[in-house]
């Protein structure tokens, strides 16, 4: 049922919709603000928001693009995208959590412009928000580590604990274990989205207690995967694809999100006046997620895993069907039972194999 709305609501909104919206005069080009929290150089997070802009501006013809990096979550970003509209924007992309409720009030004051939130909840006829349906696809993720593990111990850097990134842990591990049942996922928790001085410590510590794959959820993989490459581990990646050219010898696979055709449809309707509202979350084979090519080091029997893992998460396996303990040993998800899309964010709980604590 989670897979069968989302794809309604994908395609809803890559459609366009028929609801009439605030419209571009078609003889005058369209303009775009978008703002991002850090630098699009991140090989991360802005990174693939901006390689799924530039895509749109490609695809887009006369489309103009405005872009404001290192922005911060605050009243300051409102100020900002203040600018880009007066400088004729009518579409908004900001892409960090902590930017929705400033584009929200802008939204309110400029109901002639349309806003595209990254991660939030918010909507008016105005405001639409997306984001990668990422928990899911982290199982393949799992399946490249825990068969290229040697010692069968992996490693998995937080940056913040809250439900969805405990959710990709929890789907990593299944995954490794899918494969290797004796796999475990250690974690450490940064405290925040982007230190990478904690992060590298963070890496260090995990390979000091025998990880011999690292991966993470923070905003920049860089850091993580360039310690790994250093100490001669795997690393997986995660955010944009591009991170692969961090990691010529270590390099496993990863996740990135793949923001442009979403972005592409969505100017589009504001152009053709169609646009309408949505909360817009898809994954692998959806259009908003993509597994990364594979590095020298990943041999042919397990890309073939790998491939085969990510087409049935594709296909619509849930891999949060119970029973499943977590790491107390306790159910959490009883037999029968399935967690789907409007659960992620409640996970508060490791799954048996993942060492650490949830809370």
């Amino acid at each position: 049922m989670k897979r069968l709305m989302a794809l309604g609501i994908a395609c809803a909104a890559l459609a366009g919709l028929f609801a009439m919206g605030p419209a571009v005069a078609e003889d005058k080009p369209l303009t775009v603000g978008a703002i991002y929290v850090g630098s699009v150089n991140d090989y991360g997070y802005n990174r693939a928001m901006k390689d799924g802009l530039e895509e749109m501006k490609k695809n887009i013809p006369g489309l103009k693009l405005i872009e404001a990096e290192n922005v911060p979550e605050t009243a300051e970003s409102e100020r900002i995208m203040e600018g880009m509209i007066q400088q004729g924007a009518k579409l908004i992309f900001a892409t960090s959590f902590g930017h929705q409720q400033f584009a929200f009030n802008l939204a309110k004051t400029h109901p002639d412009v349309v806003f595209e939130h990254a991660g939030g909840w918010m909507q008016a006829p105005n405001f639409g928000n997306f984001f990668g349906a990422t928990q899911s696809a982290w199982y393949p993720m799992g399946v490249a580590a825990g068969k290229m593990t040697k010692s069968n111990t992996l490693g998995f850097v937080v940056g913040v604990p809250i439900g969805y990134a405990l959710g990709n842990v929890n789907a990593f591990e299944m995954g490794a274990r899918s494969v290797n049942p004796n796999a475990v996922t250690r974690v450490v928790v940064t405290g925040g989205w982007s230190d990478k001085a904690k992060e590298a410590v963070a890496a260090n510590a995990l390979i000091d207690q025998g990880a011999d794959v690292v991966t993470m959820h923070v905003d920049s993989p860089a850091t993580i995967i360039q310690t790994a490459e250093s100490r001669g581990v795997y690393s997986i990646g995660f955010q944009s694809t591009e991170a692969r050219a961090l990691a010529p010898k270590g390099w496993l696979t990863g996740l990135g999100f793949t923001w442009g055709q979403f972005m592409t449809a969505t100017a589009k309707s504001v152009i053709a006046g169609t646009f309408k509202p949505a909360m817009v979350r898809l994954g692998l084979g959806e259009g908003m997620m993509a597994v990364a090519p594979f590095g020298p080091a990943v041999p042919p029997d397990v890309r073939a895993l790998v491939e085969a893992s990510a087409a049935k998460i594709s296909g619509g396996f849930n891999p949060f069907t119970g029973p499943i303990t977590d790491n107390s040993g306790a159910v959490r998800i009883k037999d029968g039972e399935s967690w789907g899309g409007d659960k992620m964010g409640s996970f508060d709980w490791y799954v048996e194999g993942v060492i650490g604590k949830a809370k």
